[in-house]
């Protein structure tokens, strides 16, 4: 079977690939939706700043990877973000994608119980990650709306939560795979997404059997190496097509995502002119001085207390 696209071949690129499956050639219907999402330069610049453990990095690189595959499966223009929560030695797990592909992380987590740990095989830390929950949560940016879903943390990887919402929330068979590693260029990390398309009356091929094309694309996903999802040398479009050329693979234009940060001068100055000035008082250093750390990109912004006050 031939691969349909319209992106060209190249070496891969930090990026969410769209793609569908039909079954047979001559069907141009979905049957099972899939998205292939990368980051390289993007997680290792983002996680260098940060200088995390690197059993945290793992994490924050794998849920920077999940919040791309995932936030491409939904139509949004705003935010998604994804944050995970637990009693455990990582106590927040926060990343999210906009729209327009900007990625940003950060963690909370205790020193002393991650310092020196090796980075969790495949991807998570279940016993540092301990009891919790995850949040999916979509921030339209032209409204006030916004949309949550909220699941157990259950199962090794933080994928498995993903799955969980799906099954039960959205009534979707899911399955979300996830790759994340240390390299000598930095840290990469890898996701890629399948979901089944519910049967829609009469608009389906009578030839295709749904329950046996969706269990041979999950045995064909399970050939994927971890070391294929990391390599930056291999093109999205071979990997994919090595996986799912027997199952009428349509691949759709990829988007790219970029370590961006929101924080701006503007916000910082609207937070401190909120504060009392006994809050401020606080903050304030010995020299007068309030400094203002972003918690995702760790630039930080220094504002006379006389300026606040008189503001």
């Amino acid at each position: 079977m031939t691969v349909t696209t319209d992106v060209p071949q190249e070496i891969a690129r930090s990026g969410i690939v769209p793609f569908y499956l039909t079954g047979i050639e001559a069907s141009t219907i979905p049957i099972i939706r899939g998205r292939f999402a990368r980051l390289f330069t993007p997680a290792s610049d983002i996680l260098n700043r940060h200088d995390y453990p690197d059993a945290v990095s793992e994490l924050c690189a794998e849920s920077m990877a999940l919040a791309a595959c995932l936030s491409a499966t939904l139509k949004f223009d705003g935010v998604f973000t994804l944050q995970a929560k637990g009693d455990g030695a990582v106590r927040t797990l926060f990343s999210d994608v906009t729209s327009q592909g900007h990625v940003r992380c950060y963690a909370a987590f205790d020193d002393t119980a991650v310092v020196g740990a090796p980075p969790a095989r495949p991807s998570v830390l279940p016993r540092r990650r301990g009891g919790g929950y995850m949040a999916f949560t979509i921030d339209q940016s032209d409204t006030d709306q916004r949309y949550q879903g909220i699941v157990e943390l259950d199962g090794p990887h933080l994928g498995d939560a993903a799955e969980t919402w799906f099954r039960n929330s959205e009534q979707m068979a899911t399955k979300l795979i996830s790759a994340a590693q240390k390299t000598d260029a930095g840290w990469v990390s890898s996701a890629l997404f399948l979901q089944q398309i519910a049967a829609d009356g009469g608009h389906r091929n009578n030839n295709i059997d749904l329950e046996d094309a969706w269990h041979t694309a999950l045995m064909l996903l399970s050939s994927v190496k971890r070391a294929e999802m990391l390599d930056p040398n291999l093109p999205d479009t071979d990997l994919l097509f090595r996986l799912f050329n027997e199952q009428a693979l349509h691949i759709q234009q990829s988007r790219p995502l970029t370590d961006s940060c929101r924080c701006s001068d503007d916000k910082v100055y609207s937070m401190l002119t909120s504060l009392s000035e006994e809050q401020l008082r606080d903050l304030v250093d010995e020299i007068q001085n309030l400094s203002v750390e972003c918690e995702f990109c760790k630039r930080s912004r220094i504002h006379r207390l006389d300026d606040i006050l008189n503001a």
